[in-house]
């Protein structure tokens, strides 16, 4: 069997390995995201490991059906950059890994929320500038009885939930489909606009589908209280940027947590050419003394890296030997 991989950091690339030895299959790895252009490097695999911010499209997907590469095996939950009726009509499987480590994501949301209520971006800043006393007068606010508005309650949502209710936060919970065995202290609202009326600081943990595309607009983050806090670790479209922007400038909002962003894409283009981000939305944003900007690392910890590329073998395995991966994406 051969595996090529594709978009491989270092961390990736021992597990790979290890894994490429445990099982006996043959292997090739490179940094490089998949494309049309480059696909033919795969050429003679039995299916391609992959995980990247960038589109995988018609053209890719009519390559590999020429190659007689039959599946792609993402190594992460999101699947909103595949052109699926590309797939579907040149037969190409998707799999992905739809949970690898959620306590490391509910880590990184409590991390961000500590830092924005204890303005540490602020106080750096200052520190560095030699500002002490300016540092010193910087009074910050504590998690402890304070209200977490959680939206979506799968694996990543419910873990942040019991996370942040294990230090005594409140949380609250949104969900088209609640948990039915939920624990007493998780209390759904029965709407997004309720959570959001009642929460301090607000985490997204739902899928980046069409139907959720801003789903915190500007109409939705009026509704929060004066100083709340946002933290997006989901999808990058799940917010309107601008609004949030805006809500940010006349001060509605305390500050927000940004791990994927709306313009990610255009950002990740950027960053492989080998270039700073220009996009005037992330320029914006950074510059805020109140904003955290994170590049889509919430899901990066050697766990999680480890399971990631694991699952992703596996999905091929199954395939090969069993003709459907263990977990098929339509």
């Amino acid at each position: 069997m051969k595996i090529t991989a594709f978009g491989v950091n270092q961390e990736e690339q021992y597990f790979f390995e290890k894994l490429a030895f445990e099982k006996s299959f043959e292997l090739v790895l490179t940094a490089e995201w998949v494309t049309a252009d480059n696909v033919v490097l795969a050429a003679g695999s039995d299916a391609i490991s992959t995980m990247q911010t960038g589109a995988y499209d018609e053209a890719l997907f009519k390559k590999m059906a020429a190659l007689n590469i039959p599946l792609l095996a993402l190594r992460n939950v999101g699947t909103d950059n595949i052109d699926f009726a590309a797939a579907k009509k040149y037969g190409i499987k998707i799999s992905n890994v739809p949970s690898y480590s959620p306590a490391t994501i509910a880590e990184f949301v409590v991390l961000t929320a500590l830092q924005l209520l204890r303005r540490t971006k602020e106080m750096g800043r200052a520190i560095e500038a030699g500002q002490l006393i300016q540092a010193q007068k910087m009074t910050g606010r504590t998690l402890f009885n304070e209200t977490f508005g959680v939206i979506g309650t799968g694996h990543i949502g419910f873990t942040t939930a019991e996370l942040l209710h294990n230090m005594g936060v409140k949380v609250v919970a949104f969900d088209a489909f609640p948990k039915k065995d939920a624990p007493e202290w998780l209390h759904y609202t029965n709407s997004l606009e309720e959570l959001l009326q009642q929460a301090n600081l607000v985490t997204l943990h739902v899928p980046g589908i069409k139907e959720n595309d801003h789903l915190l607009d500007a109409e939705r983050l009026a509704l929060l209280p004066q100083d709340a806090l946002v933290i997006n670790t989901g999808r990058g479209n799940l917010i309107d940027t601008d609004a949030l922007i805006a809500a940010l400038e006349t001060k509605h909002l305390a500050g927000a947590g940004i791990d994927v962003f709306e313009y990610e894409a255009d950002i990740e283009r950027e960053i492989q050419s080998g270039g700073q981000p220009l996009e005037p939305h992330y320029l914006k944003l950074q510059s805020m003394p109140n904003v955290i900007i994170t590049p889509h690392i919430a899901y990066h910890s050697m766990k999680a890296v480890e399971k990631m590329v694991a699952n992703s073998v596996d999905n091929i395995f199954s395939y090969v030997q069993q003709g459907t991966p263990l977990n098929p994406v339509e």
